[in-house]
């Protein structure tokens, strides 16, 4: 098994990022913040030449009960999805919450990892 499902776009990145931004609040989800790796890169004098924008995604229900279960569950949120360019080519990236839980062996939260996954990457297939 792979940590994550990555799929191609046709769409330039800054698009896609604005269509699953407006899908995720459908789902009661969110966008934390963007981490653009190329811009924060470059203000630490480091080139990048590819695109690589990071969302920090949750649902605070689902980031609650979490939390609730194990403290340390903490530290795999939140939800990661990465739309980046690779080779000329413009690729959306989503880490499993199923994997990241199985990493961190928390059988309680299964269910909820199965939940979120499948709904994430329904807005990506939806987007791409």
């Amino acid at each position: 098994m792979t940590f994550n499902y990555t799929v191609k776009t046709q769409k330039n990145i800054d698009k896609v990022i604005e269509e699953i931004t407006a899908k995720l609040s459908e789902i009661k989800f969110g966008v934390l913040g963007i981490l653009d790796f190329k811009a924060i890169f470059a203000k630490k004098g480091v080139e990048y030449p590819h695109e690589y924008k990071l969302l920090e995604v949750c649902n605070p229900q689902a980031a609650k009960q979490a939390l609730d279960s194990d403290p340390n569950i903490g530290l795999l949120l939140p939800c990661t999805i990465a739309v980046f360019e690779k080779n000329g080519e413009n690729y959306i990236s989503l880490a499993k919450p199923t994997e990241l839980l199985f990493v961190a062996s928390n059988v309680e939260l299964e269910s909820m990892g199965k939940d979120i996954e499948t709904k994430l990457t329904k807005i990506i297939d939806d987007v791409k």
